[in-house]
């Protein structure tokens, strides 16, 4: 399992154990929303991201009406009062999902070992009423811990939010759908090389600030996943073999989409210290060459995607894409 977005991958594990497929819900996650502060500091979390569109589509793909239990509104302890009271009354085909900071929880593996980290999971009741058990599907993890410890985790004031639903009535996604939500997060610029040439740019002139704020690059990188799930989805739905095609190379690409980021972080740090324009200079040709690979893999997908809806007769095969597109669409030129 690709470790993507971890919200994400909490509903999608009802999704996998159904007859349903879950890779078309990663589609757009590629280039999910991040932020970027105003002292140009990139973060995977913020306050103002919502994931109302993002759980609406759920609900148009697989039929899951995804809820809000966490309410903005009441307080911290509130809130953790509803929790614990949706833990003694949850039925099992509900599924409870909770925001955490998971470096409260050391115990825990976390590789990007950071100081304050939001994070989803799933919590099960047990047994024991003073022991839930954690299901972490992103970083395919489960355990039972002591309730509080989980809700100290919870009770921090860099992490706020949390939804339920009941997943006992997973349905198709029907291929008009699934084109609908590829369509919809189908992206003409690569908002993330973009945000990570802003920030280079900003600190140039002071760039001893680089380290700090290219920190959550690799949480934000690893979205870029997202693009596996689709490729094997639509090469399979073309009849397309995934050991006798180009996937691999395809995944490789990806990969290497995902590692540069990486190299471009610690290029930056290096830079931060250096102060010398020559780092300063790799760091641009690197931002350029993540542009023209992501060029290269979004290109491939649109070919993919029009191939697929040629021949679900979804579209006239002697029209392209683009002919199908307004002006105003955001699908790569």
């Amino acid at each position: 399992m690709i470790k993507v977005h971890c919200l994400v991958s909490c509903v999608c594990e009802v999704i996998k154990r159904s007859d349903a497929d879950h890779r078309p819900y990663y589609f757009g996650i590629w280039d999910a929303d991040f932020a970027l502060t105003s002292e140009f500091v990139l973060s995977h979390h913020a306050a103002h991201i919502s994931h109302e569109a993002m759980l609406d589509w759920y609900r148009l793909l697989y039929g899951i009406n995804v809820q809000s239990w966490y309410d903005s509104s009441r307080s911290k302890a509130a809130n953790l009062t509803v929790l614990e009271q949706f833990m003694k009354t949850k039925r099992p085909e509900q599924s409870v999902i909770v925001m955490l900071d998971l470096a409260r929880l050391p115990e825990r593996e976390n590789k990007f070992h950071h100081e304050v980290f939001p994070h989803y999971v799933m919590l099960e009741p047990t047994d024991d009423e003073d022991r839930w058990r954690m299901l972490d599907p992103d970083f395919r993890y489960e355990g039972e811990f002591d309730r509080t410890r989980i809700l100290q985790a919870i009770d921090q004031p860099t992490v706020a939010g949390g939804f339920w639903f009941d997943g006992s009535q997973v349905k198709l996604p029907d291929t008009e759908t699934v084109s609908a939500y590829f369509m919809s997060g189908l992206k003409r610029h690569h908002p993330l090389t973009e945000a990570v040439e802003q920030v280079i740019l900003h600190h140039a002139s002071s760039p001893e600030r680089l380290p700090d704020a290219l920190k959550q690059l690799p949480v934000i990188a690893i979205r870029k996943y997202a693009y596996e799930h689709a490729f094997a989805y639509f090469y399979e739905r073309l009849g397309i073999d995934l050991v006798a095609s180009d996937f691999d190379d395809w995944c490789d690409k990806i990969e290497r989409l995902v590692n540069q980021y990486t190299i471009i972080q610690h290029r930056a740090i290096k830079y931060s210290m250096t102060r010398d324009r020559t780092d300063l200079l790799d760091i641009q040709q690197w931002l350029v060459a993540q542009t023209t690979l992501e060029d290269d893999i979004k290109r491939q997908l649109v070919d993919l995607f029009s191939r697929f809806q040629q021949k679900e007769g979804e579209t006239d095969a002697t029209r392209t894409l683009y002919d199908q597109l307004p002006a105003s669409s955001t699908v790569i030129r």
